[in-house]
């Protein structure tokens, strides 16, 4: 799967602020964190950089200088204490302060809202895994013209992909919930015009998540969590026209003015 928009915004320049990898084995097959984000976001005539915070390597001294940026998901906790992290919620803090987008996607949502004073802890239902639908209410979005105009009058509700155990449980100030489903409260949020939280993951694909269930099984994953992951995701896939929603969604917050 890959956007389909014609052309993004000539020279614009984004940012992908890397919080980790998948599995070697889903790397070789279906790319990186970072390659995942190209795919769902980037358009011709656009710059695309990243940087692999969680290895060592540090945000970029420029950072205002992107148009927008976009923290992905990571196997570390958002409330943990690693030097990387909190380096991460200092960065997201100034993003906040001169109002710069920023799109935070699962790990990436996660953070966002702990740097900007909600909580985030364990899930009290356990592992959230497969896929599922989403509720979305954009009215308490400042950008909900431009979002709802995205999303299209048949979008409703929508399926997307999950991998996480920890979530958003108190949200920061200013924030609003735009989305929610049985298995999370917080499905996604917006702050003022310039943050998008989502706590699923609009970039992977079936056959992804499909080869990330079977190393989580083949790694411990208790057989009963694993076996309603797969019914979760055979009953509920997601398909391109699933996939091309999400990006415009995203793309529009990102990119329109």
């Amino acid at each position: 799967m890959a956007s389909s928009a014609p052309g993004g915004r000539r020279g614009a320049k984004y940012c992908v602020l890397v919080a980790g990898d998948p599995h070697p084995q889903v790397v070789e097959k279906h790319g990186d964190f970072a390659k995942r984000f190209e795919l769902l976001l980037a358009e011709e005539g656009e710059r695309w950089d990243s940087f692999r915070i969680f290895d060592g390597e540090a945000c970029p001294k420029n950072l205002e200088e992107y148009d927008a940026l976009v923290v992905t998901g990571s196997k570390f906790d958002a409330w943990g204490d690693e030097e990387w992290i909190m380096c991460l919620i200092d960065e997201l803090r100034r993003c906040h302060d001169r109002k710069q987008r920023v799109l935070g996607i699962c790990f990436g949502h996660q953070v966002l809202a702990r740097s900007l004073g909600g909580k985030v802890e364990r899930a009290a239902r356990g592992w959230c895994l497969g896929a599922n639908e989403v509720s979305l209410d954009l009215s308490p979005a400042p950008s909900r013209a431009r979002l709802a105009s995205a999303l299209g009058a048949d979008a409703l509700p929508l399926r997307i992909h999950q991998i996480h155990q920890d979530e958003v449980t108190s949200l920061p100030p200013g924030a609003a919930s735009i989305a929610s489903s049985p298995e999370c409260d917080c499905e996604a949020f917006v702050l003022e015009d310039h943050v998008l939280a989502i706590q699923g993951h609009p970039e992977f694909d079936d056959g992804m998540v499909e080869d990330m269930l079977e190393l989580k099984r083949s790694a411990g994953l208790d057989a009963a969590v694993a076996d309603e992951a797969f019914r979760q995701l055979r009953d509920k896939s997601i398909d391109e026209k699933t996939f091309q929603t999400w990006s415009r969604l995203c793309r529009a917050f990102l990119k329109t003015s």
